[in-house]
Formats: C-alpha cells, structure tokens, sequence
C-alpha cells in the first residue's frame, strides 16, 4: 500500500496501513489496538508524526477521522469529580520517604479509578463510536503510573465497553525481552499486554 509519507517512522506507516485494512476489510469485532513505545526524549517528534499520521489517513480516498485522548485529562476529572485530591495530597506528602506508604497511596488511586464512572469508562466516552472510519489516539500514559496500569485500560477498552475504533497508545519507554514494557525506560518490566507493540523505528511488531 502507499506510504503515508518517506520521513515517517516506518512503525508509523505499518499501523496506517494496517489501519486502512481494517476498515476495507470491515473487521467488526476484531478492533485492532497498537502499543507504540518510543524513547521518552524524541516526545515531540512522536507527535509531529502522529499528526503527519493522520493527515494521510484522512485523504480523500482512504477518508479516516483521528481522534486524540489526553489519559491526564481524563485521570484528573476521576480525581476532582472524586473530591478527594486534598486528602491525596496530603497522604503523598506524609508518604515521602516511605516506600511502602507511598505504594498503598498509589494503590488508593488505583482504586479511585475503578470507581463508577471508572477511568476507563471516561476515555470510552470521549471516543468516536461507528459507524465511521475512525482511528484513536490516546496519549499522556504517564499521568497513570503506577497507580493504573495501560495494559488494563487497553483490555477493558476492548472487552467491556464496546469501543470498536481502532486505539493507538503512546508508550514513552522501552521493550524488556519479547513483551515486556519499562515506563520512561526506568521502571520494572510491565507485561500483559493484549495488543500488538510496536517500536518505534522498527516494522511490525509483537502480538
């Protein structure tokens, strides 16, 4: 298929293609979901990309919407319409320098995010729903650690809210072995992925 553009991340190119695909071919259930991991310091040309990206999507011809979700946006309205972000506050500042306290706060928020309407729940909303050629965005993964894991919004984004647009999820980190994933390349491996990752640069990916 044409590529979207000869300066863009080959990895890029693969999901638009695969993208396009998807809507010819008229995949119903079968919504496919991408991790896109990328060096957290090359953050502004992922972006510049992104939006490259989707302007070839949307041509005449191949007639594909984007969509962007901020996750920081939609984590900060859980915590203010939750009420309690003083009381947060409050519990990571008396948690500094106590690792153990500080993970039963993180796990407090964890918490909070599943509560009705769950995290997932609102970027499910903010989402285009067919009919419609449409691809989302989702962006700002990092305002989740480590209290919410990417992994589980992406399952339940799948399994339990009936999004049927494909998702792109924007991954500043690294690959550790075949599937796991470190945040910003520091923290301990992730797994569990149910999507296909995809490293920027490379082609393909890891399903």
């Amino acid at each position: 298929m044409a590529r979207p553009s000869e300066a863009l991340d080959p990895a890029l190119v693969d999901i638009a293609n695969r993208i396009i695909e998807h809507h010819d071919h008229d995949r119903g259930t079968n919504v496919p979901c991408w991790v896109y991991v990328y060096d957290p310091s090359e953050e502004f040309a992922v972006r510049a990309d992104v939006v490259r990206m989707a302007a070839w999507l949307q041509a005449p011809g191949r007639d594909v919407q984007s969509t962007s979700v901020s996750l920081a946006v939609a984590f900060w309205e859980a915590i203010d319409d939750s009420g309690m972000y003083p009381e947060l506050v409050a519990q990571e500042l008396a948690a500094i320098g106590s690792p153990l306290v500080q993970a039963e706060v993180h796990r407090s928020v964890g918490q909070l995010l599943r509560l009705p309407p769950s995290l997932t729940e609102r970027v499910a909303a903010k989402l285009p729903q067919p009919p419609g050629r449409w691809v989302a965005v989702l962006y700002r993964a990092g305002a989740l650690y480590p209290g919410y894991r990417t992994s589980a919004l992406l399952d339940d984004l799948r399994l339990r809210t009936g999004v049927r647009v494909p998702v792109v999820l924007l991954y500043p980190g690294a690959v550790e072995g075949n599937y796991g994933l470190r945040f910003m390349g520091k923290t301990e491996p992730a797994y569990g992925y149910r999507a296909m990752i995809v490293v920027r640069g490379e082609r393909g990916g890891q399903a």
